[in-house]
């Protein structure tokens, strides 16, 4: 991956991130959805990515995901490596991003994400924010319809354990 003539690795996150804020670049002022996407993706996968991003470019993030779900076909490769940085540093709203783009993106048995790994994260960010567990059914529910494809098994069950009352449950 390159911006202008030089490698991503070579101008650093930190240098990306500043010209993001700096030229107040949004998600509507990008025509190729897909690259940004890519780029976003990579950038919170980089090993100072997570840290840097700032979170309003998380949830728009989440949202390209959400709407264009085709685009990462064949894209990006997980690293868990996110999940790790994102908790021990805290970034609970950031984490409930990238665990929503991990159920769509990579959802458990793909590659190196584990359906317990998976789980466990999820129910470590419900407890840490309950309300996560709705915006999560929101955006897995929305996802599932533009992708054609199922709810992971493993995400309706974290749903039922967190409400084991079906009437509680808003979305799924």
């Amino acid at each position: 991956m390159s911006i202008g003539y030089q490698g991503f690795e070579q101008v650093g996150v930190e240098g990306f991130v500043g010209l993001l804020n700096h030229l107040c670049i949004g998600i509507e002022d990008i025509d190729h959805k897909g690259d940004w996407v890519k780029l976003l993706l990579d950038t919170a996968q980089s090993p100072k990515g997570a840290q840097h991003l700032p979170h309003p470019y998380w949830e728009p993030l989440v949202e390209l995901v959400v709407s264009y779900p085709w685009l990462l076909e064949g894209g990006s490769s997980y690293n868990p490596q996110t999940i790790v940085s994102l908790e021990s540093g805290k970034e609970w709203d950031k984490l409930e991003c990238w665990v929503g783009i991990v159920w769509m993106v990579w959802p458990p048995g793909c590659g190196k994400t584990t359906e317990e790994d998976l789980q466990h994260i999820t129910l470590l960010l419900v407890h840490q924010q309950p309300s996560a567990i709705q915006k999560l059914g929101q955006w897995m529910e929305r996802w599932s319809k533009r992708s054609s494809k199922g709810i992971p098994e493993a995400f309706q069950q974290i749903c039922k354990q967190v409400h084991p009352n079906p009437a509680e449950q808003e979305v799924l």
